[in-house]
């Protein structure tokens, strides 16, 4: 089985050392996938100081110079890739960011060009705030061809737009959770990747403190070349390193 990790998050309030404590001994052996906040709005969460909890100011990345040029030396030595992770992370009255924005496809669009042209790198996934998207927050995505990586089930017809390859991928879902047992109400994440016209989707097993992860990982080794991607979440002060068990 292929294992990376997705750590989400990082952004202006992210301090370089965070990172290094939690990933130091672990990136140049499992591959460690970045989900990056362009332009972070503060929200109450240990290690966002207070004064930035209900600002509603926009930090962009570049603000921490010491932080961006720390995430080019990650690329430049491979040990990390980076995924945009939303636009400004921010909640709205009717859900989170790319369930609810008024105007998802202008924060995919400036989100993805700005993080592009700060960390000088070509980014093809897309992680949602929250693990949360709509369809149209799908639909914005999908228009500018990047991944869906998320701790999801990764096919849900009801919030997706209908295209060729929608009804093949329902049936290898829905196969798949007869093959292993599982009814609707078990928690399932489809361990292979969805591929669609003009993006692919694949999702991950959380790594939160207390939960255990494998539960949703049964199964899989029942088809050829199986992968896993487990996403950190924060927890007190930025990361709660997950066990080695």
């Amino acid at each position: 089985m292929k294992v990376a990790i997705r750590d989400d998050d990082t952004c202006y309030f992210t301090a370089p050392d965070e990172l290094e404590r939690v990933y130091s001994d672990i990136w140049d052996r499992v591959p460690v996938c970045l989900a990056i906040v362009p332009c972070a709005i503060g929200y109450e969460r240990r290690g966002i100081p207070r004064e930035h909890w209900h600002s509603g100011v926009a930090l962009p990345l570049d603000f921490n110079a010491e932080l961006v040029e720390y995430l080019r030396q990650l690329r430049r030595a491979n040990r990390a890739t980076v995924a945009l992770h939303g636009y400004t992370h921010e909640d709205f009255p009717g859900g989170f960011e790319f369930q609810a924005a008024p105007d998802p496809d202008r924060r995919v669009s400036e989100g993805l060009t700005y993080l592009q042209r700060t960390l000088d790198a070509s980014i093809g996934i897309f992680v949602p705030p929250h693990n949360a998207l709509s369809k149209r927050g799908l639909a914005a995505v999908a228009r500018h061809g990047l991944n869906l990586l998320g701790s999801f089930l990764s096919f849900r017809p009801s919030m997706r737009p209908w295209e060729a390859r929608t009804l093949g991928n329902w049936w290898h879902v829905h196969r798949f959770r007869k093959h292993t047992g599982r009814t609707r109400r078990d928690r399932f994440v489809y361990p292979f990747v969805l591929r669609y016209a003009t993006h692919a989707e694949f999702g991950c097993h959380s790594l939160v403190p207390g939960q255990p992860s494998t539960s949703s990982c049964r199964g899989s080794r029942k088809r050829a070349r199986p992968a896993a991607t487990f996403a950190s979440r924060p927890t007190t002060g930025r990361w709660t390193r997950p066990s080695r068990t």
